[in-house]
């Protein structure tokens, strides 16, 4: 189980630093990166202000990675919705409403990060009831 939270804070940090090489650009050259994901928006503020959020976003992250049994609700609770959400979000967008295939690229991160710590926080959960230890979300 040991082993398992160890890659849990592996995966949430490797997630945190995806979303930080997403965040810097966006907010200080915005242009450059719409220009990678063949993006376009009228006003750039609008990916600065998605930049803004995803770092505050991933500031959430953070509790759960440092100490997964302590912040056992911050990665149910932030990691795991968030991903979703934006995983989701994006994919709707560009499947079905037209959105650019850009915007494909954060629904694939998304979902992968989410999954895999889906994954991991079942399998602690599991391990845990098995051995009669589950962690409480809250006190």
């Amino acid at each position: 189980m040991d082993n398992l939270k160890k890659w849990s804070s592996r995966i949430i940090w490797t997630g945190i630093i995806v979303n930080m090489l997403f965040v810097f650009p966006l907010f200080f050259a915005p242009e450059f990166i719409l220009n990678i994901f063949h993006l376009k928006l009228d006003r750039v503020i609008w990916a600065q202000a998605a930049g803004m959020l995803l770092f505050i976003i991933s500031i959430y992250y953070i509790p759960a990675a440092l100490d997964i049994d302590r912040y056992r609700a911050n990665a149910w609770y932030h990691c795991i919705p968030s991903r979703a959400c934006g995983s989701t979000f994006f994919a709707i967008n560009v499947l079905f409403l037209g959105a650019e295939p850009g915007f494909l690229s954060i629904a694939i991160v998304d979902a992968i990060f989410g999954l895999l710590i889906l994954i991991i926080l079942l399998r602690i959960t599991n391990l845990e009831k098995q051995q009669g230890t589950p962690v409480k979300l809250f006190s």
